[in-house]
């Protein structure tokens, strides 16, 4: 790219505050923060912590819902150079004491109470695991007495303001970032390390192609702390957007920030998006300012784009990436409509995207592969594992996604599925993502997932998990039948079908088929 981008968040700051201002950059309910407020928040915030004997170089967890505390902390410790851990609101003791302890978490940042459940005191609990964990901090009323108050360090006025951000050490490009656990759908999580390089450049290049300006007002629905919105934050304030935060998401909630605030572009995940589909009524209209939704993360509907764009007259950009790579490709504003159901658009303005064969060989336009890819936004390497971090990069720098699909004449990447997400049923392939975006057109139907089950004469069959929508009925022979009906062939078909109040999910709302995978490995067959 020629044009040149930040490479650390004091740059990308400076640059909000000296052009947008006193202008609205933070919607939370009744919150409002403007440029000016955002950056000298996250100061304060920073000095606080630098004041507790937080250092460059030291990882600091957050566990937080999409919220004005959750931006200015990611701003805080970027400012530092303390390496962040964005982890998932649902994750336990159980997913948190393996991560903690892995990447020596030195502090936390937490909400006191989140939907029931008591944040603070299992933080409290892994102090008593991980010997590491210094310090808690915490957003809320309600904290133990050997915790911080997020807000209480915020209003402290013992430490100077100061700039000091001319002063050693502060971050430079290549320092640590980030450290984000892979969502471990197949196996066990990976600690992923991006640097401030691999991170702001390549994302703000993005944020110009989604055609972000000042005008506009940006809603993220997936989690803040997911590859899949974290980017939005630096994006949004970089741009001179407005960004609402919704901590928890319903189809009244979204209809009320879009009208409400004039929600202009949207983040979402298919599955919100077919909730709020199946969440309104077809024969209505819902006039709004939106003018793009970017939705990606798993196989996109056909149906769910065509229905989407109709209901709400805006556009809908598909988009592929993953935590190693962020943004990989995606398709572009004034791309055809079809191209967002039928792909997932071309590669992101500082990637390249290749097609590789199991011998690690460039494929031809048209054929079905691996997606590799290199670029700026690539990550720096699994943490304390540099053996899977060679085994997923190819000689000349390409990493090997796990991801299948092929490339056409235009340069559009066609995603097929996952390389372990293919049902091999007595020889013959069967694709689980193409059952399943079948399966979610049912009226019945809410989540979708298809495994294969291990046969001892075929070798797998096909077996469906669904949750139904509330005073429904589905069962093995209609399922069956439905799907004859649109034309699948019958080899396709799962033999097996598991009827689930609600299915695992990963953050950026996929379901987890690793967790369904263990859970019904033993199937009894009847």
């Amino acid at each position: 790219m020629n044009n040149k981008m930040p490479s650390t968040v004091q740059e990308v700051l400076h640059h909000a505050v000296a052009r947008y201002g006193k202008k609205t950059a933070i919607i939370d309910g009744e919150r409002t923060l403007s440029f000016e407020e955002v950056n000298e928040r996250s100061l304060r915030l920073a000095e606080r912590l630098s004041g507790l004997g937080l250092q460059k170089g030291d990882i600091v967890a957050v566990q937080l819902p999409n919220s004005w505390e959750f931006a200015v902390t990611h701003l805080a410790l970027a400012r530092l150079g303390i390496v962040m851990v964005p982890v998932n609101l649902m994750y336990r003791q159980k997913e948190l004491s393996f991560m903690f302890s892995f990447a020596h978490v030195k502090a936390v940042v937490t909400i006191d109470r989140w939907r029931g459940f008591n944040h603070a005191e299992m933080m409290e609990s892994l102090q008593q695991i991980v010997p590491t964990l210094d310090y808690i901090i915490v957003v809320g009323e309600r904290k133990g007495p050997r915790q911080y108050s997020f807000q209480t360090l915020l209003n402290d006025s013992g430490l100077s303001l100061a700039d000091r951000e001319g002063e050693n050490p502060f971050p430079s490009p290549d320092d640590p970032m980030l450290i984000m656990f892979t969502s471990g759908t197949e196996s066990d999580p990976k600690a992923v390390v991006h640097t401030y390089r691999t991170f702001i450049p390549a994302h703000l290049h993005n944020g110009q192609e989604y055609g972000l300006t000042a005008d506009d007002v940006m809603l993220c629905l997936t989690p803040m702390g997911h590859m899949f919105s974290l980017p939005m934050i630096l994006m949004g304030l970089y741009s001179g957007a407005t960004q609402v935060m919704l901590s928890q998401f319903s189809v009244e909630r979204v209809l009320d920030a879009f009208s409400q605030h004039g929600v202009t572009f949207c983040v979402a995940a298919p599955a919100h998006l077919i909730d709020m589909l199946k969440g309104t009524d077809e024969t209505k209209e819902y006039p709004s300012k939106l003018r793009l939704v970017l939705t990606g993360g798993t196989k996109i509907p056909v149906w769910m784009v065509k229905s989407f764009r109709q209901r709400f007259c805006c556009d809908v950009a598909a988009q592929w990436g993953m935590t190693e790579i962020g943004a990989g490709s995606f398709t572009r504003p004034n791309d055809a409509a079809h191209l967002a159901s039928d792909t997932v658009g071309r590669a992101c303005p500082t990637g390249e995207i290749c097609i590789f064969d199991e011998n690690h060989q460039l494929l031809p336009n048209g054929k079905v592969g691996e997606i590799g890819f290199r670029g700026q936004s690539l990550f720096k390497g699994y943490y304390k594992n540099e053996t899977a971090t060679r085994q997923s990069m190819t000689e000349d720098g390409f990493f090997l996604t796990g991801d299948l699909g092929w490339k056409d004449d235009d340069g559009y990447i066609h995603y097929v599925s996952r390389k372990k997400d293919i049902i091999n049923r007595g020889g013959l392939k069967v694709h689980a993502a193409e059952i399943e975006e079948a399966l979610l057109m049912h009226p019945h139907i809410r989540q979708a997932a298809v495994i294969g089950i291990p046969d001892e004469r075929l070798g797998e069959r096909g077996c469906a998990i669904v949750s139904l929508k509330e005073g429904t009925t589905f069962s093995l022979e209609e399922m069956q039948q439905y799907l004859l009906e649109i034309g699948m062939a019958k080899y396709k078909l799962p033999e097996y079908l598991k009827i689930s109040n609600e299915l695992p999910t990963t953050a950026s709302g996929k379901v987890s088929k690793g967790v369904l995978r263990k859970q019904y490995e033993q199937l009894e067959v009847k």
